[in-house]
């Protein structure tokens, strides 16, 4: 009896979690923006400001390539308020258009 219920306690939280983590990942978006940062100080300002901006989850700063690109949620935020962000910080940003989009 006890092997019963621990399988349908298991089967029920397996159940109960799916579609939780379906929703989780179709709420993300990825925009990746054109910068003017050139050293490593303002790699540490972008790190240290935009994670707090509203819708934020995560980002990955290139210095290299002048990049920031940004994982967010677009029910809390959208691009241009993103790009207002970076440019608040001193920088310009520009989106970067991947052919997959045009």
């Amino acid at each position: 009896m006890k092997k019963i219920t621990a399988i349908i306690t298991l089967l029920l939280m397996l159940l109960a979690s799916a579609p939780l983590d379906a929703r989780k990942s179709s709420k993300t978006e990825v925009v990746t923006f054109l910068t003017t940062i050139d050293c490593k100080n303002c790699v540490r300002k972008v790190e240290a400001k935009l994670p707090f901006e509203k819708g934020v989850k995560d980002l990955k700063v290139d210095l290299q390539g002048k990049t920031v690109t940004l994982k967010y949620d677009p029910q809390k935020t959208d691009k241009e308020k993103l790009a207002e962000a970076i440019r608040k910080l001193g920088y310009e940003a520009e989106e970067v258009v991947s052919e997959e989009k045009k």
